[in-house]
Parts: structure tokens; sequence; C-alpha cells
């Protein structure tokens, strides 16, 4: 869950360090025999004997031995080769070197060395990334320029795109759990529960935000993608639109209640959700179903908002950072909902859903029904940096208003209910099939 923009500055890593280790260089030496500098002036012995005529050499023997010869001198060449490449730039024993001083090391011989080109740009974006990935935070993400300006238009609630929401499934794969009504991809035949293999020519996507940044884009250019659906790949040409997400839906159901379901905590979230408790209540709104199914959380000031909301006087939550400093939201219960509620969770709730379920959770003002929610309890923050680009990590952890932890444990349901997996098999899950939803009903009518 998203909270604070910082304005951070950054390390730029100069190329001016000069190693002071030694190579090591290996010469082939060659050796002089002890040769006779002259012929002895007598024979002591008599004349000297004639040379007896000599056996040819097999050529055979000669073949064999040019070939032994060969493969030694192959051997020893590959031999000092191997040695010259292993060893070059060696030192002499080992100390300690802080990153900073290894980073400009590594940078050195890359420019004394390397074959190839290296581009700065690329090469920074990855040492920065491989600094987040190295700090053990499974939420710790770098962004880009361009992922970081995409990341932003996320968060604002409006985009580029083609109006669908999706989740990594348990089987790593990425999944269509929401086509927006009216949206491109609803026009170009998408559905709940598609997995999406490919866009734009790739597969394999690292992560979700990989794929977001592929089917993101301006208005009017289309993109394309390959859906799997019951083991078959179906191609789809999407076109490109202004999406305004549709965070908060609602309606009035039978016996005047109310049900509003929250997709995402974004920052047009507050509006809409104001809205929609206004129009419910102009309905005669009776009592309310707040459906938090599927959402992921988002943005920290946007649920303070909104639970602020429908929560009496008193705490909302409060966090607690790295030095141990706690910092407590609270709300005022000047517009409150004073009506029967029911929250609907599963294991997809997460983050901010959390944060806001645990809190109405803790005052009792409404039953919890459905499955124990996902488990994040913790804030990550969002730095700007200088060039544009900008980090995301853990900061804070969050607690409920009597101090119960989330993170690692979720919100437990007080009516435990879950969908059983046949109702999913065409893609739509009916009122009548959605169990869940009918469990929070019959909690408001009997």
């Amino acid at each position: 869950m998203d909270n604070y923009n910082g304005n951070n500055n950054y390390n730029n890593y100069n190329n001016n360090y000069n190693p002071n280790g030694q190579y090591n260089q290996y010469n082939n030496a060659g050796y002089q025999g002890n040769q006779p500098v002259g012929a002895p002036v007598g024979y002591p012995n008599g004349a000297p004997r004639q040379p007896q005529p000599q056996k040819p050499k097999s050529k055979f023997g000669i073949g064999l031995l040019v070939g032994v010869l060969i493969t030694i001198a192959a051997v020893m060449l590959l031999a000092v080769l191997f040695v010259f490449i292993y060893f070059r730039g060696m030192r002499t024993g080992t100390r300690e070197m802080d990153y900073q001083e290894k980073l400009d090391t590594i940078q050195t011989y890359l420019d004394m060395y390397y074959l190839g080109d290296v581009d700065d740009e690329t090469l920074e974006d990855a040492l920065a990334a491989g600094l987040l990935n190295g700090i053990g935070d499974k939420y710790a993400k770098y962004y880009s320029k361009e992922e970081f300006d995409a990341l932003m238009e996320e968060t604002s609630g409006s985009y580029g795109g083609i109006g669908i929401s999706i989740i990594m499934n348990d089987d790593d794969k990425v999944e269509v759990y929401k086509v927006f009504d009216g949206s491109p991809a609803q026009e170009a035949g998408m559905q709940v529960k598609d997995l999406i293999v490919e866009a734009d020519g790739v597969r394999d996507f690292e992560d979700i935000d990989e794929l977001v940044s592929i089917v993101r884009g301006e208005q009017g250019t289309t993109v394309d993608i390959v859906i799997s659906r019951d083991g078959k790949e179906i191609p789809m040409t999407v076109e490109r639109r202004i999406i305004d997400m549709e965070t908060v839906i609602y309606k009035m159901l039978d016996n005047k209640i109310g049900y509003i379901q929250l997709t995402e905590f974004d920052v047009i979230s507050v509006d809409q959700f104001n809205n929609a408790l206004d129009a419910l209540e102009s309905q005669g709104m009776e009592s309310l179903i707040l459906d938090l199914r599927d959402n992921p959380g988002g943005d920290y000031d946007t649920v303070i908002a909104m639970a602020d909301r429908v929560l009496p006087e008193g705490k909302i939550t409060t966090v607690v950072d790295k030095q141990g400093t706690e910092k407590t939201e609270y709300s005022d219960e000047e517009n409150q909902i004073k009506i029967p509620m029911v929250v609907l969770i599963n294991e997809n709730s997460a983050s901010a859903s959390e944060l806001f379920t645990g809190a109405i959770k803790d005052y009792g003002i409404a039953t919890i029904v459905g499955e124990t929610s996902y488990g994040k309890g913790i804030v990550q923050s969002i730095f700007r940096l200088e060039d544009g680009s900008g980090l995301k990590f853990t900061t804070e952890e969050y607690l409920t208003p009597e101090g119960n932890h989330i993170n690692g444990i979720g919100v437990a349901p007080d009516v435990e209910v879950s969908i059983p997996e046949e109702a999913y098999e065409d893609g739509v899950i009916t009122e009548e099939e959605d169990v869940q939803l009918q469990k929070a009903i019959e909690v408001l009518t009997k």
C-alpha cells in the first residue's frame, strides 16, 4: 500500500577508480643448451669409427611423434590461455570492500576490458533494481522513469488502457479477474478467468507490472494480446482508450439493502464512494453490504478518508516506522453511516482493504463474512528521484485500532463462507451462485 511521495537524492557512480593491484604476466622463456665450442685436436683412441648405415625411420613413427608433439603444444597453449583468463587482474590476498568501492572497481574493469558496449542508462537501472532486489523486501521495486510515470497514472485512477483488472493466480499465471463494462477488453471478447499468455509478442512476464507496462499506452493505439481459455490460445487486438477506473460499483438490492463493491483504493475512489453512499441513501437504504473481495489495496490517504465515513469517533489505525515512531489516524464521526453492515472479504483482500476491515471489526459495527484476508499489514512508501525514476519499499507496519497485527496473519471473518470451485466454471458468478453474498443478505435480513 503506497502512501508517501518523497524526493531523495541518489549517488552518481563516477568511473574514476584506478585499481592498485598488479596484473600477473606469463612469459615463455627458452632454454640455451651447452654446445661444444670447438672440435678436439686429436683422437686419443685412434681414428674415429666410420658411421654405420642406419635403418630408415618409419613414416608412421615420425607422424605419431609429430602428432604427439602438436597435441602437447596445444594442451600447453590452452593451459597458458586458461591461466591468463583466470588470473587477469587478480590481486594477492583479500580485503574488505564497501559496495561503493566495489561498484567503482567493477566499472573500471568493464571500461578497460569488456569487449562489448555498455549503455550507462541501462547499467544504472540494473544496478538500482539489483539494490532493491537485494534488501529482502518482496514489495520493494525500482521504477525507471517510464515505469514510474505509469505507476503515478495508475494510482490516479485514470490511464490509457484496455479496461481489465488482473491478478497473479496460484499457478503464477496472469489471470483476468475483472472486465470493465463497456471497455475495449469487453468489446474484444475478453472474459473473467482468461489467462493472458502474451502481449505484443512478449511471453513469460517477470511480474504483473511488466505486463501492465506493455498493455497500457497512448489512447487510440492497439495492443496484440493472446489469452488462454479452456486450454486454447485465442489472439485478439485491443484498442487502448482513456479508462476512468470504476473503483466503486453500487446498486440497491431487495429489502432496501445497499451494495457497494470497492475494487481498489485509488485517489478517485473517495469521491466515488461518497457519491455511492449518497445515492443509496436517497433511495432509502436501510442496511449496507461493503464488498472488498479481491481488493488488493491502494492509496493510504484514500482508505483513511473512506474509513472515516463508516467508523465512529476514535482510532482508524496506527502506523509504526523503523525508529518505532507511531502515527495514529482518527475518525471524527461527523459523517458516519449508522446502519447495519456486512463486509465481504476473501483471500485476495489485501493491504488497505485489510486496514479498512480490521478497523470495522475492532469496533464491532459490522459482520465480516467470507474468508481470511491476505495478510499484508505493512505500508510501502514511494520516493521519486531527480531523474524521474522512483523507488518503493516497506517503511511502516500498521495496527488495527485495538493494536492487532495483521501482517502475515490477515483478518479472520466472523462468518466463514467459501464459494465452491464449480461456480467459476463458466467464468461468471451469478448472485445465486455467490454464496458469500447470499450469506451477507441473510445476516442483514434475519
